[in-house]
């Protein structure tokens, strides 16, 4: 059987690559420094030597390249920080892309399988869903480029371009003999970091996805659109929040705290600055929803609700990352991403490696715990063991299986499997496979949205707090 695994809470956010910026302007303002950056030293005239030494005379042929790459992380270990990392020209782009919210594209999210470029879902209103793109779709080329068997980054490199530029998809969909052609213009996509709705009693709801260059004006076009409806009470959930850009945490909290502190900025323990608020807040009662996923910025966000008693902090303790990024392009258009800086909550309390406890714990429900745990994507009927027991577990939870949970996959499991992948819309082999483990998550994330205790908990407390 195949070892590969896929962990659920993965889909959401990579916690090793959780960070904090200082802001858009650390990412564009880096490149203008490479004019200064020093010449060659003499202390790594040993670098170069044994470099050229395996180069020349080593018994197998070495590529430059990859003992390059070996030295930058071997250098970068050393540090113990993992938030420390060099970027690829390709991963600096996609970080670009999330953290300024913004890029030309068709608008779908996709991921690679058995060599496959893969669709998981169309963006709503974005071109991809217009032209009819659908989960399970396989990208074979676009523009006559074949992308079987190639990576994932070169296909998101020839899909995304210039607004108003088009492009040729060809595309194989499982029960279509065809390959279907889609011709796209891409438009200029906007990743929504901010989602809102008015909830009963009068009482708002907003959730955070992540921090971006975008997330203060979204953030305050819901904060208006809310009280417009006669918003009395709030929920802010930043469950699963990485983090982002520190400045829009800041934006963000100036909307949301009284006139005073939101988080300092310290270097060697010592404060080299201090972002406050200068606004009366928001003067209502406010309950914040955290997990053991909410980092970074999202933690400076509820470290000063928390502090200056602004909200109640409800759910579980957070993940603790409190240091500072920025990020330096470098030549070959890649970039190196470095700790510069620590924060410090308004009280001056330090949550690095600790987190934030709740005000109110609440442990999550049973369907988030099943999300967390690990689920092989290669099962097939005769396997067994504790994953086989998770898959069983998911699909009772869904109501598709009502038999023995004993982790061994039989027909009865595969039946159920397979009702699920037809309900589904996608390939109904009774097996697992990456696309089931993502409509799995999509499906618990909600169920979970109907089981949610903590939100309910919240809820409870806004009412109390008006009665």
């Amino acid at each position: 059987m195949n070892n590969k695994k896929i962990l659920l809470v993965v889909l959401i956010v990579l916690l090793t690559n959780i960070l904090t910026f200082f802001g858009a302007s650390s990412i564009s303002m880096v490149a203008s420094d490479n004019d200064t950056m020093p010449e060659f030293p003499e202390d790594l005239q040993l670098f170069n030597e044994v470099l050229t030494i395996l180069e020349s005379e080593h018994l197998k042929e070495v590529d430059r390249n990859e003992l390059l790459d070996g030295a930058f992380k071997g250098m970068l270990k050393e540090l113990d920080d993992p938030a420390t990392s060099y970027l690829d020209p390709d991963d600096y782009e996609n970080l670009k892309v999330q953290t300024e919210g913004l890029y030309g594209g068709v608008g779908i999210e996709v991921f690679e399988e058995d060599g496959y470029v893969t669709v998981i879902a169309p963006i709503s209103g974005t071109p991809g869903e217009k032209a009819g793109l659908s989960s399970g779709d396989r990208i074979i080329s676009v523009d006559g480029i074949n992308l079987v068997g190639e990576d994932l980054s070169k296909a998101v490199s020839l899909i995304r371009g210039k607004p108003g530029t088009a492009l040729e998809l060809e595309v194989e969909r499982p029960g279509v003999d065809n390959v279907l052609k889609f011709d796209i213009t891409r438009e200029e996509i906007e990743l929504e970091t901010v989602e809102h709705e008015m909830l009963d009693q009068d009482l708002g709801y907003i959730r955070l996805t992540n921090f971006s260059t975008t997330s203060g004006q979204e953030m305050e076009e819901a904060l208006d659109q809310l009280k417009e409806a006669g918003m009395v009470g709030l929920v802010i959930d930043l469950r699963n929040n990485p983090g982002g850009v520190l400045d829009a945490a800041v934006d963000i909290a100036d909307k949301l705290v009284p006139e005073g502190p939101i988080t300092h900025i310290t270097r060697n323990e010592q404060i080299i600055e201090t972002h406050e608020s200068h606004s009366e807040g928001l003067n209502i009662p406010m309950v914040v929803l955290v997990n053991e996923t909410s980092s970074s910025a999202s933690e400076v966000l509820a470290g000063a609700l928390q502090d200056t008693k602004t909200a109640t902090i409800v759910g579980t303790q957070t993940f603790g990352k409190a240091t500072v990024q920025n990020i330096r392009e470098l030549s070959d258009s890649g970039a190196l991403r470095y700790t510069v800086a620590q924060y410090q909550t308004p009280a001056g309390r330090t949550i690095h490696e600790k987190g934030l406890t709740p005000d109110i714990e609440v442990d999550p429900p049973y369907v988030a715990e099943l999300a967390m745990m690990p689920i092989s994507t290669s099962l097939e009927e005769g396997d067994e063991g504790e994953e086989v027991e998770t898959m069983q577990k998911t699909l009772e939870a869904l109501g598709y299986y009502d038999g023995e949970i004993y982790g061994y996959f039989d027909q009865a499991t595969a039946e159920a499997l397979q009702e699920f992948q037809e309900e589904q819309g996608i390939s109904v082999t009774g097996e697992m496979s990456e696309i089931v483990v993502i409509q799995f998550h999509e499906e618990l994330q909600n169920l979970k949205k109907e089981q949610d205790n903590k939100l309910d908990r919240a809820l409870e407390l806004l009412k109390q707090e008006l009665e």
